[in-house]
């Protein structure tokens, strides 16, 4: 078996570049929680606590929800996942399961809760927005391989499949606090449209980008 530190050398192998869909198991389910809490700067584990990657990753296993595997695209390295990339359709979003962490069997109830009130306030201000809208929901690449091109990889081909699925528009939300990952976005050739919140003069705490696709 090689050595983590062969593996996140320098100079990446493009052909031991693998980018796949994701596995509906518990294996996948946990690295993609992992990364989920990741891009969303903590947030998932501030409020879920301990339980964040394992309650995550019981959604993930199951489908029609947005957390489901059957949204989601994981990138390895030489059989590793190093990142991973999810999204869905406006009409994706429309049949999703409704509060699909409730469902955790092995407590965290109250968190979960907390949580979920949440989410339904921010859930309208986030997510797609029309009927050709792609939301790329989360990406995030390990620390070892930033700055290889794997984010890079990742957008193009979530890119992809939203134009395969008829959308017009790519679009997410990024803490406006972020200026790499806004400059990041920008470098694929998407454009701040807008931000949240916008009244009252308070300062923004999400940007919204949107490329033409």
């Amino acid at each position: 078996m090689a050595k983590e530190s062969e593996i996140f050398s320098d100079k990446i192998q493009d052909d031991a570049i693998i980018i796949r869909e994701a596995k509906p198991d518990i294996e996948d389910g946990l690295v993609f929680a992992q990364f989920f809490d990741e891009a969303s700067e903590g947030f998932f584990k501030s409020i879920l606590g301990i339980k964040t990657y394992e309650i995550i990753a019981d959604a993930f296993v199951k489908s029609n929800n947005e957390y489901s595997f059957e949204n989601a695209i994981m990138i390895e390295y030489k059989g590793k996942i190093v990142g991973m990339v999810s999204g869905y359709t406006y009409s994706e979003k429309q049949g999703f399961k409704k509060n699909i962490l409730s469902e955790f069997p092995k407590g965290a109830k109250l968190r979960i809760m907390m949580f979920l009130v949440i989410g339904k306030v921010l859930s309208r201000f986030l997510g797609p927005r029309g009927k050709e809208d792609y939301y790329l929901q989360s990406i995030a690449v390990s620390i070892q391989m930033r700055g290889k091109g794997l984010g890079q990889r990742l957008m193009k081909h979530i890119g992809e499949i939203a134009i395969d699925k008829g959308s017009k528009t790519l679009s997410l939300d990024v803490s406006s606090k972020n200026e790499n990952a806004i400059n990041s976005y920008k470098k694929f050739g998407m454009e701040i449209f807008s931000y949240w919140p916008n009244f009252l003069k308070l300062p923004p705490v999400f940007t919204r980008m949107v490329k033409e696709l």
